[in-house]
């Protein structure tokens, strides 16, 4: 494990430390887990963290995609 060193401001640290506290864990693996999350999973398009993350309410949107993400059909 490499040790690092980061600086936030007095808010984002209280909001991580109550965080972590809810959690039962040291403020250290609260800013790991959230470094993780944020990173892209090895293999995987960056992209894909947002798949399924936008609801359009139309039951067929995945037959039309294109015309979701680009406002046109091809």
């Amino acid at each position: 494990m490499i040790r690092t060193q980061i600086s936030l401001e007095q808010q984002e640290y209280d909001a991580a430390k109550a965080a972590a506290a809810t959690l039962g864990i040291s403020v250290a693996e609260y800013v790991r887990r959230a470094v993780r999350e944020a990173l892209p999973h090895p293999g995987e398009a960056p992209w894909m963290k947002f798949a399924g993350f936008v609801e359009t309410g139309d039951e067929r949107s995945s037959q039309s995609i294109d015309e979701i993400v680009y406002g046109r059909k091809d």
